[in-house]
């Protein structure tokens, strides 16, 4: 791992409202999933989270490896008080989004980014 990935990574693992999840088969890592909580002031300050960086090994997709870190996430982010749970996906991948479907999730907005 580089400098700047053990530096990221120190810095996520000390960041309370931050959880990477992992998912784990015979000491091999074939899913992690990066959950983020954000403290809010609107909606009665409750807050909200991100799920960002869902990544299920190739060869183990289908097997409910992403469906059962996603349902972790939704647990942990309900169980911090959050109102709602955002996520992005690239509009290319629609079997990504009728699987973002099936846990609940609707196509609410645009999504805009810019990149620095």
């Amino acid at each position: 791992m580089s400098s700047a990935a053990v530096r990221a990574w120190t810095r996520m693992e000390n960041d309370p409202d931050r959880t990477v999840l992992v998912a784990e088969r015979r000491g091999q890592i074939i899913g992690t999933l990066d959950l983020l909580v954000v403290a809010n002031l609107t909606h009665d300050a409750q807050p909200w989270a991100v799920v960002d960086n869902l990544v299920v090994d190739p060869e183990t997709r289908l097997q409910g490896i992403g469906r059962a870190l996603m349902e972790d996430a939704l647990d942990r982010a309900t169980r911090a008080g959050c109102y709602k749970v955002e996520l992005l996906s690239y509009e290319v991948h629609q079997g990504t989004h009728r699987f973002y479907a099936s846990l609940g999730f609707d196509e609410s907005s645009a999504g805009l980014r810019r990149y620095l």
